[in-house]
């Protein structure tokens, strides 16, 4: 085999070795490869937008013991300083830093309207009892549904396959214009009887726009680099979504999709001494010229028409857990540091916009071997949509008597029998967070409900959300209203 190259050398001569360099692009010229070190697009200020954060994190079994408040963007707000304070800060500075820059302070940033949180290994035995992996994701997803709500999230929907979990909050006041909620699936271990290894999706509209995430956890191993190019092809292939719009089944035809997980892509070529030297010093763009994934996308298209932000972080994998420390302790099984854990997103065509905000890892989160890595986004958004469900303003009800509504259910609503109404505290977070609940009266221009007044028995304010089986979402909310005692 060719030796690998030295400092400030192509990376061709090494390549080469497995592909002629750039032959993808010879033979499909059409399409383009990945794009690496990508901010997006630059959206007018005029156009309506919806910030998106997201996290892929390989829990290797762990259970969340930490503070996850900066790793969801939900960090405490910074008082912005007065002109006589920055003054002060600034001496200070100066007196500890000399002329040198000191530390960045950053003010609080914008909270993201939507989350989506994608983990893997819930358990760390591939082989682990369903009942474990269960157990870690209702665990989890838990913890998280308590940290966002006091933030105003709602669960919008989870998928689980075995031990990948992908997780999609949104903020309360999106949820009356999402539409078309699905979720999809894709195992890949044992040649796709097992699901250690797979990928999981969720997808929907929003403002006129489709979104999907897939959340993926491909093979793993230095030595299985043309593995993981099937499996990315499979899931590209195979991964597809089955809910009433007609246009939009697979990735590729959503206006934005996001795919993060860990893709176990490993640095090759290169010595573990030299790996640590460009740790050490951060010379992140020599690591990775010995990116598997780079070499994935240049030689055989993988995540073609896809874009990655730049990369300006150490490798994320391997650690020895509970430190912040690569793991050297087995000779005969070291796993040389590696950017297993990736985020990339792509637009439909070119009048969607996508802007990547932030690209980072969180190197103080240490329970696992890997360290989580974040994204944010804005995306441009369409136009409104009107809701498809309206209620009639509701003056106030009482516990213990019968509470009485009325509905008009709009043009383009697919109404089923199989539709329910659910009665909601407005500090709901998630849709199976109801009080009670009662199938649709019915799908016409003028409907009236109630609410039997044994399930009315506790004050609060409250609101109605009219769940469609069609598009899988609440299609119409009614404004709060409050219950009180007679």
């Amino acid at each position: 085999m060719s030796s690998s190259p030295q400092d400030g050398d192509d990376h061709s001569s090494y390549f080469g070795v497995h592909r002629r360099q750039g032959s993808f692009t010879k033979e499909f010229p059409e399409l383009p490869i990945l794009e690496f070190d990508s901010r997006g697009d630059e959206i007018s200020a005029d156009v309506p937008k919806l910030r998106i954060r997201t996290c892929t994190w390989n829990l290797a079994g762990k259970s969340p013991r930490d503070d996850f408040t900066h790793l969801l963007g939900i960090h405490p707000p910074v008082k912005v300083a007065t002109p006589v304070v920055k003054e002060f800060a600034d001496s200070l500075s100066e007196n500890l830093y000399g002329q040198g820059e000191a530390p960045a302070v950053h003010a609080e940033a914008e909270e993201a309207d939507v989350l989506a949180i994608g983990f893997q290994e819930l358990s760390s035995n591939p082989v682990a009892p369903v009942m474990e992996t269960v157990v870690m994701s209702e665990i989890w997803t838990s913890t998280l549904r308590k940290i966002l709500s006091s933030r105003d999230y709602v669960l919008l929907q989870t998928i689980r396959l075995q031990g990948i979990l992908l997780l999609c909050f949104c903020k309360s006041q999106h949820l009356r214009h999402v539409r078309n909620l699905d979720t999809s699936y894709l195992r890949l271990g044992a040649s796709g009887w097992w699901g250690n290894k797979g990928a999981v999706g969720i997808s929907f509209d929003v403002r006129g726009v489709s979104v999907c995430f897939v959340n993926s956890h491909l093979s793993p191993h230095d030595h299985a680099f043309e593995e993981r190019v099937r499996n990315y092809r499979q899931v590209l292939a195979d991964l597809s979504f089955s809910s009433v719009r007609t246009d939009v089944s697979t990735i590729l035809e959503h206006d934005y999709a996001f795919w993060l997980g860990d893709f176990n892509f490993r640095i090759e070529g290169i010595s573990q001494d030299k790996t640590l030297h460009y740790i050490e010093a951060l010379k992140w763009p020599k690591l990775l010229k010995h990116d598997q994934l780079r070499r994935a996308a240049h030689m055989s298209g993988a995540f073609s028409t896809f874009k990655e932000g730049k990369i300006e972080f150490p490798p994320t994998y391997k650690f020895v857990q509970g430190t912040d420390t690569y793991d050297m302790r087995n000779p005969a099984k070291i796993r040389r540091p590696s950017y297993c854990d990736r985020i990339l997103w792509r637009t439909r065509n070119a009048s969607k916009k996508a802007q990547l905000i932030e690209y980072r890892s969180h190197m103080e989160y240490n329970i696992s071997d890997h360290k989580p890595v974040t994204a944010v986004f804005e995306i441009a958004l369409g136009s409104d949509k009107e809701q498809f469900v309206v209620f009639d303003p509701i003056d106030r009800w009482y516990i213990g008597e019968n509470g009485y509504f009325r509905y008009s259910a709009k043009p383009g609503l697919y109404y089923s029998s199989w539709d329910w109404i659910g009665l909601f505290k407005t500090t709901y977070t998630s849709f199976s967070d109801y009080v009670t609940w009662l199938w649709t009266p019915g799908g016409k221009a003028d409907n009236l409900g109630c609410i039997n007044g044994r399930y009315i028995t506790k004050t609060g304010r409250f609101l109605l959300i009219y769940f469609s089986s069609e598009h899988r979402c609440g299609v119409g909310f009614s404004d709060p209203f409050e219950i009180t005692s007679v």
